[in-house]
C-alpha cells in the first residue's frame, strides 16, 4: 500500500519544518544585511556566498546544492523567473 504524503504525518511535519527554516535563514539575511531582502535576492546571496551557502547546509542537514537550489524553486517559483537569477546562473564562472 502506498502511503501518500498529504497524509502522512510526518511528512506533513518534516515539510513544515524545512519550510520554517527556510523562512528563518531568510529573516536572518534580511538582519544581517541590513535592508529588506527578496526571496530572489536571499537565493543570489546563497549563491554567491560561501558562508551563506554553509549555514542554511548546516540547517538543513544536507551536503548537497541541489537541494538547496530545489527547495528555493519549490517554495517561490518566481525564481525561475527572476532575471538576475537566470543572468547569474548562466553566467560564465571567474
Amino acid at each position: 500500500m502506498l502511503i501518500n504524503n498529504k497524509y502522512n504525518p510526518s511528512s506533513n511535519l518534516l515539510e513544515d519544518e524545512t519550510e520554517h527554516i527556510l523562512l528563518s535563514f531568510c529573516t536572518f539575511c534580511t538582519l544581517i544585511i541590513g535592508k529588506k531582502l527578496s526571496m530572489q535576492n536571499v537565493f543570489l546571496l546563497v549563491l554567491k556566498e560561501p558562508k551563506f551557502k554553509a549555514i542554511l547546509k548546516r540547517l538543513l542537514e544536507t551536503d548537497s546544492d541541489y537541494e538547496i537550489v530545489k527547495l528555493f524553486i519549490e517554495h517561490d517559483d518566481t525564481i525561475t523567473k527572476s532575471k538576475y537569477a537566470t543572468k547569474y546562473i548562466t553566467s560564465p564562472k571567474k
